[in-house]
C-alpha cells in the first residue's frame, strides 16, 4: 500500500545531506527545504501508515536527522470545528468553555489568543455527546497521534515510561 505524507526535519539539509537522505532510504521521497527547515514529501510502500512513518523516522535518523513533526490538519480553531459540525462559532465556543452542553469538551492543545483543539478529539466528542457522525479517518487519527508523539520526542520527553500503558 502506498502511504503519502510530509514530515518535518530538525534542520534544513545541505546539498551533501540531501545525498545522505537519499542513500538512507529516501529514494521514494522528495526532500526539500522551506522556511529554514527540511521537509520530506514521502510516498512509501508499507502495509500500514504507522509502519511507513516508523520506517521514515528510522531512515531520517540513519542520515543524521530527527523527524520532529508530521504535516497533518488535526489542530484546528473553534471556527473550523463549528464549520465542520454545522454549528455557529458561538455555539461551539460555549460548548468548549462549558457554558453549554454536557461538559468535557477537549481542552485546547494550543492557545495564546486562538484556541486550537484536536479535530480528532472534537469529532469524537461530538459523536459521543450529540450522535454526529463527523468525518475523521483512521489515516487522520494515525497522522495526528504520530505528530503529537514526534513533537513530544523533539522536546526531549522520554516516551519509554509510557510503554507499560501500551501493553
Amino acid at each position: 500500500m502506498l502511504n503519502e505524507f510530509t514530515v518535518y526535519l530538525d534542520r534544513q539539509p545541505t546539498d551533501d545531506e540531501l545525498d545522505l537522505l537519499y542513500e538512507a532510504g529516501f529514494d521514494d521521497s522528495m526532500p526539500t527545504t522551506g522556511g529554514g527547515r527540511g521537509l520530506i514529501q514521502v510516498a512509501r510502500e508499507a502495509d500500514t501508515l504507522a509502519e511507513a512513518i516508523v520506517s521514515v523516522v528510522a531512515d531520517a535518523e540513519r542520515a543524521g536527522f530527527r523527524v520532529v513533526a508530521i504535516e497533518d490538519e488535526d489542530l484546528v480553531s473553534l471556527r473550523t470545528v463549528a464549520e465542520r459540525v454545522g454549528r455557529s462559532y458561538e455555539s461551539v465556543r460555549k460548548l468548549a468553555t462549558g457554558q453549554r452542553g454536557p461538559g468535557g469538551f477537549p481542552p485546547p492543545a494550543a492557545g495564546d489568543g486562538w484556541s486550537l483543539v484536536s479535530w480528532t478529539a472534537a469529532a469524537a466528542w461530538f459523536g459521543e455527546h450529540y450522535g454526529l457522525e463527523v468525518s475523521t479517518s483512521d489515516r487522520d487519527r494515525v497522522l495526528a497521534a504520530a505528530d503529537h508523539l514526534l513533537r513530544a520526542r523533539a522536546l526531549g520527553i522520554d516516551l519509554h515510561p509510557l510503554a507499560p500503558l501500551a501493553a
